[in-house]
């Protein structure tokens, strides 16, 4: 693995790889935006770009599929893109315990994001798709939208006209404890 890992970098660093002879990016057709707000003080922690294989979705909705095994002691709560099955969430749930994230790994810090020098507006509700519901439960779509709304990559989302995904990760359950939650506003472009 290394060896193989020590050749590409020297074939990058020679020049003898260009973006034609990646696969990656001959394949690569949309994103999807995740960015994690704490779930009771409603401060952004932090995000990931998703690069996908998958062909653009031109419903005004993020066709995302949950694959959801309830917690008796252990349980799990995956997203997919739907359109090829990609997988965009991963975590785990433990009853009277916590879970953990296990996909994706890699997330940038809010520092490392670009900000606005005035925040976007916030769209009307009927904007917000809501991944996941639980019945009977409020969403604090103003808390979670003002998280974010002050970062330069949402505006560049807002504008391929999707709806904006809000997610609820609770990795804990039963006697759970909402300050190991956190909110996932998830966003879609080509």
């Amino acid at each position: 693995m290394k060896r193989w890992i020590f050749f590409v970098l020297l074939g990058l660093m020679t020049g003898c790889l260009d973006d034609s002879d990646d696969v990656y990016f001959h394949e690569h057709k949309q994103s999807i935006l995740l960015l994690q707000v704490d779930y009771t003080n409603y401060e952004f922690e932090q995000g990931t770009e998703l690069f996908l294989h998958t062909e653009y979705s031109n419903a005004d909705t993020i066709p995302i599929g949950v694959d959801y095994d309830s917690p008796g002691d252990f349980g799990n709560i995956s997203l997919f893109y739907e359109p090829g099955n990609e997988l965009i969430f991963d975590g785990s749930i433990v009853w009277a315990g916590t879970g953990h994230l296990k996909f994706p790994k890699w997330f940038y810090y809010p520092s490392q994001f670009a900000t606005l020098d005035v925040p976007v507006e916030k769209p009307a509700d009927d904007e917000f798709q809501i991944i996941f519901p639980e019945e009977g439960f409020e969403y604090p779509l103003d808390s979670i939208w003002n998280a974010v709304n002050h970062l330069s990559i949402v505006s560049r989302y807002l504008k391929s006209g999707k709806k904006i995904g809000i997610f609820r990760y609770t990795p804990s359950v039963g006697v759970g404890d909402p300050n190991e939650w956190d909110w996932y506003v998830i966003m879609n472009t080509n």
